[in-house]
């Protein structure tokens, strides 16, 4: 139990911002210089230290895409090792408050229909968060659109 402790520790919170608009959401690619390079992932970041996962995400997609967002709930969370990091990839469902989108680290956008999301080349931790059967719940609710489960 206490080497559980310290890995659960160690392991690195990020959040991430499904963000819909107009029964889409937003996702963004990374750069080639990534740990991901070119993949694609529901924008977010690291947690500091002190720092509550709701003012996270509200700071990480201001800095990344230079928009203000609205959080409508907060999702499933996900664990996922790398092998060279563990994240707990913390979503939030949100809308986009104010300002219009910008790229400030990423090297594209795009905005996607749910039954799409299965087709993209997803970082590993945002493509299981994205098969997570609670999560497409959520998603299926809110957007209304029948979501195929992948089983």
């Amino acid at each position: 139990m206490t080497i559980n402790l310290f890995l659960f520790l160690r392991m690195l919170k990020v959040t991430c911002a499904i963000i819909i608009h107009k029964n889409k959401i937003l996702i963004t690619q990374r750069g080639a210089g990534s740990d991901h390079p070119l993949q694609w992932e529901f924008p977010g970041g690291k947690i500091k230290q002190g720092e509550s996962a709701e003012d996270c995400i509200k700071r990480e997609i201001k800095e990344e895409l230079d928009v203000g967002i609205e959080i409508i709930l907060k999702m499933i969370p996900v664990v996922h090792d790398y092998g060279f990091k563990k994240i707990r990839l913390i979503p939030f469902l949100c809308s986009i408050k104010t300002g219009e989108l910008k790229l400030n680290e990423h090297v594209d956008f795009n905005w996607v229909l749910t039954k799409e999301i299965e087709k993209i080349n997803f970082s590993e931790a945002d493509r299981k968060l994205s098969r997570q059967k609670q999560n497409r719940q959520i998603l299926q609710k809110y957007i209304g659109e029948k979501i195929d489960n992948p089983g």
